[in-house]
């Protein structure tokens, strides 16, 4: 099996609105053989570690490119892949809203077209949830969504989230951006249809099915949106949502489903664009430092974080995608995502070189989330 360097994003990234096309929006349970010891930096500032290796042999710019998941609008063109080429992005995402493809044998040209630029493996995303949460032009059957499958129980959530992800899979797809595991709060309408319902134990076993019927396809999942946007008053689209729960319902009620997931060995873990003043009173879950210490300390979820989508309407404009991915990275997460626009991307990488160069965001743990990449590709990736 190939290494991986990367991941890639995901438009509606882990969050789709309503409608009939996509949202955007773990550590394998595999051993891996041990990660290449990571080379000592000289100083933060030291432009000289442009030239030095990471792991799997990667430069730096190189592993930059693979914290990033890319989507474009439009066609593919000379342009893009000539973009891609020079930033080799290690996650792409295809969603609806963009417009990439028509038909399932122009999505696998493009997949194919990207990945063949690539010094190293490409991972492609799409959102397939069921219901109002897929991706038409793949052709890949649209089956119900979690409101109207969950009652069926975790045997027919699974079978669906595996019969849907088979078909992402047979066109290069490497990662389905589900399930999701938000509880319903049974008032808020946003979630309504993608939430698996309102007990969090009952959602808690249909996200792990929905994750059994994901590998089950030999794809990777990823449990959205922490830590928890059931509750929540607005689409993060458009607007940053509003949680008003308290911290002790936020661990009774919502964490449940992400302690599920981490404990079926989810491969991602995909943080919401929320306001919830009881975990940060002043800043956006995505880009808490708190929030996602929670995550890893509390729910001791060790595996890839990933954020929504940075170009929604939750963030900007306060927080435009490139200085937001640097500080979601800064703060312990993984791999951003960048739906829409590439030349915010390219902005994107330049931000995050910059903060590698002036000691912002170290090199060691850009390092170590790459090294996550990696091991994830030895499980999945052709």
């Amino acid at each position: 099996m190939r290494l991986v360097c990367v991941v890639a994003a995901i438009l509606l990234a882990a969050c789709a609105p309503p409608v009939t096309a996509s949202g955007r929006s773990g550590t394998s349970g595999t051993p891996h053989p041990p990660p290449r010891p990571t080379p000592s930096v000289s100083a933060p500032s030291d432009a000289n570690q442009d030239a030095m290796p990471g792991p799997g042999g990667m430069t730096l710019r190189q592993e930059i490119g693979a914290v990033m998941m890319v989507g474009f609008q439009g066609g593919l063109s000379p342009a893009v892949v000539d973009d891609w080429r020079q930033h080799q992005f290690g996650g792409l995402i295809l969603v609806p809203i963009n417009q990439n493809a028509q038909d399932p044998a122009a999505i696998r040209r493009l997949i194919q077209s990207l990945r063949g630029v690539m010094a190293h493996p490409l991972l492609v995303a799409t959102n397939q949830e069921g219901g109002t949460v897929c991706f038409p032009a793949t052709q890949v059957p649209c089956l119900a969504g979690a409101r109207q499958v969950g009652p069926h129980g975790p045997g027919a959530v699974q079978t669906e989230m595996a019969t849907m992800s088979q078909g992402l899979k047979a066109l290069g797809f490497d990662i389905n951006l589900a399930p999701v595991a938000d509880v319903w709060d049974g008032v808020h309408p946003f979630m309504s249809e993608r939430s698996y319902g309102q007990n969090p134990a009952v959602v808690a076993q249909d996200v792990t099915a929905a994750i059994a019927g994901i590998h089950a396809a030999g794809m990777y999942a990823a449990a959205k949106h922490f830590p928890g946007h059931g509750t929540a008053n607005a689409d993060s689209h458009l607007s940053l949502p509003f949680v008003a729960e308290s911290a002790p319902t936020l661990r009774s009620r919502d964490f449940l489903p992400f302690q599920a997931a981490i404990a079926a060995h989810v491969e991602m873990v995909m943080v919401g664009h929320l306001n919830v003043p009881a975990l940060d009173a002043l800043a956006p879950t995505s880009m808490s430092a708190a929030v996602l210490q929670l995550l890893r300390s509390e729910l001791g979820y060790p595996g890839i974080v990933i954020s929504d989508d940075l170009q929604m309407g939750a963030l900007s404009p306060q927080h435009p995608p490139p200085p937001a991915a640097v500080r979601f990275l800064e703060n312990g997460g993984d791999m951003v995502i960048v739906s829409h626009d590439i030349q915010v991307a390219d902005a994107t990488y330049d931000a995050i070189h910059a903060a590698v160069l002036d000691g912002g965001y170290r090199r060691a743990q850009l390092d170590a989330s790459v090294q996550k990449l990696l091991n994830l590709g030895l499980r999945y990736m052709p």
